[in-house]
Formats: C-alpha cells, structure tokens, sequence
C-alpha cells in the first residue's frame, strides 16, 4: 500500500484533485471524514446536506484519492451494502514530471552498459595495436621475439574481460546506492 500520491503537472488526475479541493461541500466531507468513518447517509444527515450532493463529492474524492472505501460496512434494512469511507492516509505529492525509481534504474543500468563496451571496444583497439606492434617486431628480428610476442598477447587478453567486469561491477555497486538512496528518501515522504 503507498503512503504517497504523486502526480505530475501534466497527470490529468490533477485536475480532479483541484476541483475537489477547492469544492467547499467537498472540504467539508473531507474534514467530516477526518474524525471517523461513515456512509454516505451519515455524512447527508450530521452535514445537513442533500444525499445526492454528497453521492456526488465522494465519487469526486474517491477518483482523486483522497478518501477510499473502508472494509467495514452494513447492510440497509431492504438488504442494500452500505460502503463506509474514511480519508485516505496518504501524502500529496505534486512535481514536474519525473521518472519513476525502477525508469531511473533501468535508464542508468543501460547507460553502465553502453559505457561498458565502449570501454571494451578502446581496449580491444589498444590490445590489436600492441599485438600489431609485436608481430612487426617479431618480422623484424626473427623467431627472438616469438616468446615475447606470445606473453604480451596472452597479458592483454586477460586484462581486458577482468577490466569490463570491474567497471561493470562499479556501475552496479552505485545503482544499488542509488536504489538505496531513493528508497530512503521515500520512506521519510
């Protein structure tokens, strides 16, 4: 269950939050609902107000979020479900629009990625040119430089798979930092 409702500027719920909250009978059902539960006819005979104004409002404050339907209810004497409502115990939250956590980490976990082979990509470039480099030395002097060649190429090769995995190693251990980071943050909202 969120603790939160978050919307952007351009969240068409806006709007109807907006008018609720600036609907007086709608404040007042609000402010009615703050103290304890009630049904709909409950709230039309303690606020002095026709039962279709207040079908009305509390169809508009449950659309936006404000308050929600209790489990509690009762049943009318002709066996009709009565719905008991009570105010939504959550915090508004209204921003520009914003990527959610899971968009941020995914967006950022390619990035890592992208990042990664293009690390790769450079030092396979910078393994060929030292592994060109020894078989033109290998040309020039013979079979010398033969042993040589083979541990150069052989030490490239192995640094350049353990170099991507740490980078991509360090791209995870500063998402989970991040993931924390957020997590927290919404924790305190």
């Amino acid at each position: 269950m969120t603790k939160y409702l978050m919307f952007d500027l351009d969240d068409e719920r806006i709007t109807s939050l907006s008018d609720v909250l600036s609907n007086k009978t709608s404040r007042k059902i609000l402010e009615y609902l703050s103290d304890s539960e009630a049904s709909e006819g409950e709230i039309a005979r303690d606020l002095k107000l026709p039962a279709n104004t207040i079908n009305y409002n509390v169809k508009k404050l449950l659309k936006s979020g404000l308050i929600e339907k209790s489990k509690k209810f009762f049943w009318s004497v002709k066996g009709k479900k009565i719905l008991r409502y009570r105010v939504a115990n959550k915090k508004i939250i209204i921003s520009p629009k914003s990527f959610s956590g899971a968009k941020k980490m995914a967006i950022s976990l390619v990035g890592t990625g992208i990042v990664a082979l293009a690390v790769q990509s450079y030092l396979n470039s910078r393994a060929r040119l030292v592994v060109e480099k020894d078989l033109t030395e290998v040309a020039d002097f013979g079979g010398v430089a033969a042993g040589n060649f083979s541990d150069k190429a052989l030490e490239v090769g192995m640094q350049t798979p353990e170099i991507i995995i740490w980078f991509v190693l360090g791209g995870l251990t500063a998402l989970i930092i991040l993931a924390l980071l957020n997590w927290k943050k919404l924790k305190k909202v």
